[in-house]
């Protein structure tokens, strides 16, 4: 059933077995999952089945630099499907030393290891369309064998890993006449929940109060209430239920907010292969089970450890978009468009293009008339592939005829807790705090990406594959431009055995709060290197199968 909040009489109180708080990538699995136990399920979401201006506004917040992270409301949809209506579908699994307790990295370690994700890892497979959970290359795909870059020795750099894309699939459009058509399961939409209710010891969840932006105000009782709202709002709902816990529900120590974190991406700049017709991966490929795939580069672990680095992975790519010195009219063309759909793309890209300022338009204007045929020809595949395919082409791919490509990084960054989450002064229009978002990065973080370039520099010029354009102090400047775009929402509501050192336990459930799950990145303790979806996903089937046993 699926029904609107405003068609529900002001003051009523719903009952059900479990709440679910937010429909995107964790709550939309949760639902489904508990379809089969028979529990009575409520889902709330915020948005409806479309973008709505008003709602949307509640997502907005303050940043404190606003040159390290970007608007709270361009990373967030408050719409039935969340943010994965416009995520790119990049997918993989975090690494087993993701979850150890790392002598390098304070506060690092889970309370779980990979292994208790293993299974749902398996099945967020399913949900995300990508395929079996292989990530090897030489298992997954046809030539996996084959090296990123011929030549390249493995005795720090390894070629053997892979990102998976998902369709991409937005959830709300996959499952939601499965939802709708359950008889357990209703679906509340333009649903904004004001407060989490515990008894009046705080040692249990009970209710939670639900209003809409015109006026309209209800209760929904339950006894399980799993928080999915996303990494930010998950912890801004914990922050403003203050009535019986004056700090906010699972802060008795004061850990809520903090270790606020995301991940550190950019480019180290271009390298030159050599010979020039040496073969290098560059392209998407398919895996053998049809789904595209992208091959990746990886710091072997016990170099991570002796070198003391974070963990990270590298691609070959094409230039950035925004430097109209590549001389590309694909590029050109993508950067023009981008510049000014700045609002309605991922947030990582947007940085990025807001940056660039007018000056670069002409030649970027140039570049797409000279490029007109090659501009023609893309547009067929783009059209064919992207545009018509239900499994999309992921992203732009282009191949050089100078055999000259750009090395993308991603990183994990280091648990700070006095990176923070707070309440701000502004209020939205319930009249509550909007968040207040402080994000810092350490020079760890600095140093682990400027010391894994170093090596990958070392590594291509020792085995004579290849050489960067740029010199280690342009790499180390290009480095620093990726620290603050802030697009994944991690660690603020982090998982721990103690209350002293975080929020929920090892099952994601509020510490010292009977019934009261977290089912959103907030909790992971530490971010590994990969984008959060696939391990929210696991973490929000495994808080499902937890709450469906009898």
């Amino acid at each position: 059933m699926q029904i609107e909040a405003s068609e529900i009489s002001k003051g009523t109180e719903l009952d059900c077995d479990v709440v679910i708080i937010g429909s995107g990538a964790a709550g939309i699995p949760c639902a489904c999952e508990l379809i089969a136990s028979g529990r009575k399920v409520i889902l709330l979401e915020s948005g409806g089945l479309s973008a709505n201006a008003a709602t949307q506004e509640l997502a907005k917040g303050e940043v404190v630099d606003a040159a390290r992270h970007g608007p709270l409301e361009q990373y967030r949809k408050r719409v039935f499907g969340g943010t994965t209506t416009v995520w790119g579908g990049r997918c993989a699994p975090f690494d087993e030393i993701d979850f150890e307790k790392r002598g390098h990295i304070p506060h690092s370690g889970w309370p779980i290891s990979r292994k208790d994700l293993e299974p749902f890892y398996k099945k967020s497979q399913e949900y995300l369309f990508t395929g079996e959970f292989d990530y090897e290359a030489a298992t997954s795909m046809e030539d996996g064998n084959r090296p990123v870059v011929q030549g390249l020795s493995d005795e720090i750099w390894l070629q053997d890993r892979i990102w998976r894309f998902s369709l991409p699939a937005n959830l709300g459009a996959e499952n939601r006449e499965k939802l709708t058509d359950a008889s357990n399961v209703r679906v509340i939409l333009n649903a904004n929940v004001l407060k989490l209710n515990t008894d009046d010891s705080g040692a249990e969840i009970c209710s939670v109060d639900v209003g809409c932006l015109d006026g309209n105000r209800f209760r929904v009782s339950a006894k399980t209430v799993i928080v999915a709202a996303g990494g930010l709002e998950s912890a801004r709902l914990l922050m403003i239920s203050n009535d019986v816990h004056k700090n906010g529900i699972g802060n008795e120590h004061d850990q809520l907010g903090r270790y606020y974190g995301s991940h550190v991406s950019g480019d180290f700049g271009e390298v030159q292969f050599s010979p020039k017709d040496s073969q290098v991966l560059w392209e998407y490929q398919q895996t053998q089970d049809g789904v595209y795939a992208k091959r990746q580069l990886r710091i072997r672990e016990e170099v991570q450890q002796k070198e003391g680095l974070l963990n990270i992975r590298c691609i070959l790519t094409h230039p950035p978009f925004a430097d109209a010195s590549h001389g590309n009219g694909v590029l050109s063309a993508a950067y023009l468009a981008k510049r000014f759909l700045k609002g309605q793309i991922p947030p990582e890209y947007s940085k990025e293009l807001s940056e660039a300022g007018y000056h670069s338009l002409p030649m970027h204007t140039r570049n797409v008339v000279l490029g007109f045929f090659s501009l023609a020809k893309f547009g067929l595949h783009w059209l064919k592939d992207r545009i018509l395919a239900r499994r999309k082409y992921p992203s732009i791919s282009l191949k050089s005829r100078e055999n000259c490509y750009t090395i993308h990084f991603d990183s994990e960054q280091t648990p700070n807790p006095e990176s923070r989450v707070l309440l701000g002064d502004t209020l939205d229009a319930f009249g509550q705090p909007l968040l207040k978002v402080d994000w810092k990065y350490s020079q760890q973080d600095v140093d682990s990406v400027v010391r894994s370039a170093e090596l990958l520099r070392a590594s291509f010029e020792e085995c004579g594959v290849g050489e960067f354009k740029q010199t280690p102090e342009e790499t180390k400047e290009m480095i620093l431009k990726g620290f603050g775009v802030g697009s994944h929402h991690i660690g603020a509501t982090r998982m721990s055995d103690s209350p002293t050192s975080g929020v929920v336990d090892a099952n994601c459930e509020v510490h010292g709060v009977k019934g009261l799950y977290i089912a959103a990145p907030s909790v992971f303790p530490t971010g590994s290197f990969a984008n959060p979806v696939l391990t929210t996903v696991a973490i929000a089937l495994r808080i499902a199968d937890r709450v469906s046993q009898p």
